[in-house]
């Protein structure tokens, strides 16, 4: 088993970080009282009518600068576009608990977009009321044969999403873009019509964290199960199309799946016949309230020290195993 160590240190640091987040939880729930809001809004529902729905105005052109690209070029060091994204909503009804996009909005997007950002992650979802016009004004020659990722802060084939997802990609394969499809979503199995018209310029990812599908449930309470993402690689293999994976974000053993080697291992089985055209993986990164959040939820503290680098090892183990190639990102710079 990978197991990540209990040092003294990072563990003081764990439990002041642990209280720093339950007084700005105390300061918030001041904060809604005082709006005479409702506490129960800003407490996570599994069920999509708690969402809150609205809209706001999006700024074109619809293409904006990525820091999820390669170090070269001035990027995290993550083979996902060439420096560029698209992201067209404010939310993800996905309500990945792990997701730091979360943390963002409620920085940056209270003022522009209204205190229902403050809602549970999950719990608020925002689309432009100007959309069309953003299509229209955005000059996509521009990026003709540069990857642009879809999407970076939202999962682009969300049902709200479809239609206006399926008009973005026609006018960017159109015009040259190339497309790095990052979702969860079976829905994008319906625009594969119009990426087979342009292989050339798409490729498509999802991302699987574990198939142990009760710990998914917990962490990912929205999507569709693992094995079903996965068939969407199959499928896109299937038509011809460039399909790879994200494993991520693997998570250090807990009660629910204590076994993390069995758990990549079984994600790696469930593709090694379909030979993805990339593999990433990557641990869980402590980003805004994410770690506690799934503290939180689970009822137990997540170790994280130590744990990245074995995992690394495993990863290009397992891969060497069942004849695949694949990259890890790192979170940390090791000796």
């Amino acid at each position: 088993m990978l197991n990540a160590t209990k040092d003294p240190e990072k563990e003081k640091q764990h439990m002041a970080a642990v209280k720093a987040w339950q007084t700005i939880r105390i300061k918030r729930i001041e904060k809604i009282k005082s709006e005479n809001e409702s506490i129960d809004d800003y407490n996570f529902s599994r069920d999509l009518r708690s969402v809150a729905y609205g809209e706001y105005k999006i700024n074109p052109p619809l293409i904006k600068p990525s820091k999820l690209t390669y170090v070269e070029k001035g990027g995290v060091g993550k083979e996902l576009s060439d420096g560029w994204a698209l992201n067209y909503a404010v939310g993800c009804t996905h309500a990945c608990r792990f997701c730091y996009v979360d943390s963002i909005h409620k920085r940056y997007d209270a003022k522009r977009i209204g205190r229902g950002v403050n809602r549970s992650w999950g719990d608020y979802f925002y689309t432009p009321n100007n959309i069309d016009y953003a299509i229209e004004k955005t000059n996509w020659s521009k990026w003709s044969g540069i990857e642009v990722m879809i999407s970076s802060m939202h999962d682009p084939y969300l049902p709200q999403l479809y239609n206006t997802t399926r008009k973005i990609i026609t006018k960017a394969l159109e015009n040259g873009v190339k497309l790095c499809v990052q979702t969860r979503s079976p829905l994008v199995k319906r625009d594969f019509d119009i990426y087979e018209k342009y292989k050339d310029q798409v490729r498509i990812q999802v991302s699987v964290a574990t198939m142990n599908n009760e710990l998914a449930r917990f962490i990912e309470p929205r999507v569709s199960p693992p094995e079903e993402r996965i068939n969407i690689i199959r499928n896109a293999k299937s038509r011809g199309l460039k399909a790879g994976i994200i494993i991520a974000p693997v998570m250090p053993p807990i009660k629910i799946r204590s076994d993390v080697k069995q758990d990549m291992e079984e994600i790696i089985r469930a593709i090694s016949d379909i030979k993805p055209d990339f593999i990433y993986g990557e641990t869980i990164h402590a980003r805004g309230s994410n770690i506690k959040e799934i503290e939180s939820l689970l009822g137990e503290q997540l170790y994280l020290n130590g744990f990245d680098r074995p995992v690394e090892q495993h990863f290009y183990s397992l891969l060497k195993k069942y004849g695949l190639n694949g990259i890890w990102w790192r979170e940390h710079k090791y000796n």
